[in-house]
């Protein structure tokens, strides 16, 4: 590698500070121990600087998937430059470029290029980006996030390293508050961040679409607060949730609708239920007919009929439920008797459009099963 193309001071840090954090942690462990002040900070540092980047940095500024008090977005400016991953015009406009070229030259952290390059590599060059924002207009209009880029240095130190010490001082741990909410909480944010942009593109499945290498898997999600949900979020990179249905792992989601309970958050943006569907049946389809694709232009054109009812009907059923859970939303913001005979009816016609929609799509699973495992039909 040509030596002027590394980016000297980021390669420093990203290398020096897991060195810092094992040697010392190693050190502090055998002859200081652990104490539990160090272990509530860090958890709490580790805490809000991964919300930080996850419900801040990337669904709220890159993705405008949701808006929220100015409070709220002064604290995300705050620990998200305490997670040393740059300010947010320049996080936001790489992660823009990312999703604009996936899988392509001008993505910053193209899995093409290797896990490796993914993870941390593409960080640790000059080539991957210049100083640009012509992307990211809208967040320079904001005058917080202009303070934040123009002090960010001071703010990364001070918040991620200084807060740590001066907190652990008050407690009698100063050292090991830094050590632990402070080096050993970077690094771990860092990696747990950087799986996004390579385990994230490698391990999981594609359910929502075949054209980009993101994939979904609960293992990623669990290491990135939520973020493992990434083949659905580069379907539908605007929905506020990665984790879409309600069991997936997904905090940062949990933490978005909080505020919005206490009304610190509103706009919080989802995508209609059937044009989830339709992704999904648009996914299964492609796999079907990839499977027939060398056989006879009448057997596929049979396969196509069968399958295309049957996802019809599916679509049918899944926006009926969706209009019913609209409408349900709906009145629920009114007031009286006729919201709650409204309520009731509605109850009624919900149950049944899930009936519905589940009966269609356990007959579509049943059908897509049935053409996996029935033998193709010989080439003539």
């Amino acid at each position: 590698m040509n030596v002027r193309r590394i980016n000297w001071v980021t390669a420093i840090f990203l290398i020096v500070t897991p060195l810092v954090a094992l040697v010392w942690g190693a050190l502090h462990v055998a002859f200081i121990g652990v104490h539990a002040v160090e272990i509530g900070l860090f958890a709490f540092f580790f805490a809000a600087t991964s919300l930080s980047i996850t419900a801040g940095y990337h669904r709220l500024f890159a993705h405008r998937a949701y808006d929220c008090r100015r409070l709220v977005k002064a604290a995300y400016l705050l620990f998200g430059a305490a997670s040393f991953q740059h300010s947010v015009l320049s996080w936001a406009s790489d992660h823009r470029r990312h999703h604009r070229n996936i899988d392509a030259d001008g993505d910053p952290y193209n899995i093409r290029r290797g896990f490796f390059f993914a993870h941390i590599g593409w960080l640790l060059v000059n080539d991957h980006k210049p100083e640009r924002f012509g992307n990211v207009r809208d967040l320079e209009a904001d005058p917080l996030i202009r303070l934040q880029h123009r002090f960010y240095l001071p703010l990364a130190v001070g918040v991620g390293f200084g807060v740590p010490l001066a907190i652990g001082a008050a407690f009698g741990h100063p050292w090991g508050c830094l050590l632990w909410a402070g080096v050993v909480r970077t690094v771990v944010g860092h990696h747990t961040t950087f799986l996004v942009n390579s385990l994230a593109h490698t391990l999981g499945a594609r359910p929502y679409t075949l054209a980009v290498s993101a994939r979904d898997s609960v293992v990623t999600a669990l290491l990135t607060f939520g973020e493992g949900y990434h083949n659905f979020h580069h379907r539908f990179a605007a929905d506020y949730r990665n984790g879409v249905r309600r069991y997936q792992w997904d905090p940062t989601k949990w933490w978005i609708h909080g505020l919005s309970m206490l009304g610190w958050a509103w706009n919080l943006r989802r995508v209609p239920r059937e044009r989830i569907v339709a992704a999904q049946l648009e996914c299964d389809v492609q796999r079907v007919l990839l499977r027939w694709r060398d056989r006879s232009e009448q057997a596929t054109a049979q396969v196509r009929q069968r399958i295309g009812e049957l996802a019809a009907l599916v679509e049918r059923t899944a926006a009926r439920l969706g209009d019913i859970e609209r409408e349900r939303a709906g009145v629920r913001h009114s007031w009286g008797d006729e919201r709650r005979r409204q309520l009731q009816r509605l109850r009624g016609e919900l149950r049944s459009a899930r009936l519905e929609f589940r009966a269609a799509r356990s007959r579509w699973r049943a059908t897509l099963t049935e053409l996996q495992r029935e033998p193709l039909p010989q080439l003539a």
